[in-house]
């Protein structure tokens, strides 16, 4: 039995990116699949493989660019001689996968169906599994598709095990909890599965298991994950329903056990940990912060939270322990739109949050949003007159999307500005589409790239990109050269690239 995991590409398609990086859901799953005797392999497709392939990030380009790059992953979906379909095709007949399973959110789901379908061309018997935050909230559409087969729904490490063991060996998957498929032309979606109650009962993240370990860098193998659900409830985000609205924490001993595996096999001394907010618990957080100044494990460390859980206790251990950058999610700078989004945080804890972080010498980060569907100009206003005055180093700026799980597509559905069962392998995102009430989409844009150009020319400021990166380039400098060196060729291909292609995408 022969398991192949996918993360589908969507990015790359586009000819953005992201640093690249370890799917960590794919890994436990990998490794739980492993532990039980079959045969699993991790191919992250987002990863650029291609010699002279040079991905963008969202920073690198410009803000009209984005609708250009979306007109080019349609595209790319509809042209069989792409060269990552060719790079797809070839790993199903290297690894030659008797399921494969595929983890995707909703942005992703023609590329998701595509790769499908080149699983049956591969071998009409494979079977294909579709899993995560989408397949979990619209199973019924997901199943819909003929290519694919089976939706694990929610946590789904034990629920792939059951499965795949039952198709080894030709048992029934009527039982496994966390299943849905199709009989006799309808769906059947079996009882939810309950929540993993040990979280250090799982192995860790297989990472020895990707295919083309050559795409990743130590920074992106250095990923984990301390806990899982969010108590909170803002209106864009689906993780409070994915988790249950519940909150499970590792053991500091487990978190330490995996990093000093990380600096042991894989030479990492940078971990990413994409918990949704890390300091949830602050005697939980204090405990790991302890654990790790207590080990002598010496490593560089990031990781995202929420205005309201840091203060200065927190922030000194954290700085002691490693953390070189904390980002937190404003979203608004409105007062009102924070209260309809269930922020539930004010501009007083947002410009205190970032004061303590600067206080403690640590890296910042600002996720802003816009577009929700009650915003007004006025809002737009606020926010971006609070981008402006907060002392961060880094700013993201995202545009709603309205994501199904969330309250936000909910509200979308209500409003008549998302059809009741869309389309979603040809669904229009921002700036192809627009979800706002009370702004013309004209205005909109008008005012979101006006945020855009002054946010672009700041963040790729050689003062804020120093400050970024200033800790990361001094120890490459000191401890690896030729590396730094290669990072230094790779930004400028970048930047240039990036010039033809927002020249391409005005």
């Amino acid at each position: 039995m022969r398991v192949l995991l996918i993360n589908p590409p969507y990015t790359r398609l586009k000819g953005l990116g992201h640093a690249p990086y370890f799917p960590l859901g794919l890994g436990y799953i990998a490794s739980v699949l492993r532990e039980n005797g079959l045969e699993a392999k991790i191919y992250q497709a987002e990863n650029p493989r291609m010699k002279g392939e040079f991905l963008n990030t969202e920073a690198d380009t410009s803000f009209r660019f984005r609708s250009f790059s979306q007109r080019k992953y349609h595209e790319a979906i509809e042209d069989d001689s792409h060269f990552v379909w060719r790079e797809v095709r070839e790993s199903l007949e290297a690894f030659k996968p008797d399921v494969v399973g595929i983890s995707l959110l909703s942005p992703m789901v023609g590329s998701a169906l595509k790769i499908s379908r080149l699983c049956k061309s591969y071998n009409p018997k494979c079977k294909v599994v579709w899993g995560g935050v989408h397949a979990t909230f619209l199973p019924d559409q997901c199943l819909a598709y003929d290519a694919v087969d089976f939706v694990v729904r929610g946590e789904g490490e034990y629920t792939m095990l059951d499965l795949c063991s039952r198709i080894g060996n030709g048992k029934n998957h009527s039982s496994i909890k966390g299943l849905s498929y199709k009989k006799k032309g309808k769906v059947v979606n079996n009882p939810k599965r309950e929540l993993i109650d040990n979280l250090d009962a799982l192995p860790f993240p297989a990472r020895d298991a990707v295919l083309y370990p050559e795409s990743f860098d130590f920074r992106s193998l250095g990923s984990m994950i301390i806990s899982r659900g969010c108590p909170f409830r803002c209106s864009f985000c689906s993780s409070r329903n994915f988790w249950e609205r519940r909150e499970r924490f590792r053991s500091p001993e487990n978190i330490v056990r995996e990093i000093e595996l990380l600096k042991r096999d894989y030479n990492s001394s940078y971990v990413m940990f994409w918990d949704d907010s890390l300091t949830i618990n602050r005697n939980i957080i204090k405990k790991y912060c302890n654990a790790l100044i207590d080990s002598g494990v010496k490593i560089d460390w990031k990781t995202a939270t929420r205005a309201d859980l840091v203060d200065d206790e927190i922030l000194s251990l954290m700085q002691k322990s490693g953390c070189v950058k904390l980002e937190i999610g404003v979203e608004s700078g409105s007062d009102r739109m924070k209260r309809i989004i269930k922020k539930d945080v004010t501009n007083d804890q947002i410009r205190n949050a970032f004061n303590l972080i600067d206080k403690y010498g640590i890296g910042s980060g600002a996720f802003f949003m816009a577009g929700f569907p009650d915003e007004t100009i006025e809002d737009l206003d606020q926010t971006f007159s609070l981008m402006k005055e907060l002392p961060v180093t880094e700013i993201a700026f995202n545009i709603l999307d309205p994501m199904p799980g969330s309250t936000d597509y909910e509200r979308c559905m209500e409003l008549g500005l998302v059809p009741e069962n869309p389309d979603w392998s040809s669904f229009r995102f921002w700036p192809d589409a627009h979800y706002m009430k009370f702004v013309s989409e004209e205005a909109f844009k008008l005012q979101a790239d006006i945020m855009a150009k002054w946010l672009f020319a700041r963040n790729n400021s050689l003062r804020f990109k120093f400050k970024r990166n200033r800790k990361l380039i001094f120890s490459l400098a000191k401890n690896n050269p030729v590396y730094l060196l290669e990072k230094i060729k790779t930004y400028a291909m970048r930047r240039l690239n990036s010039m033809q292609l927002g020249r391409s995408g005005e």
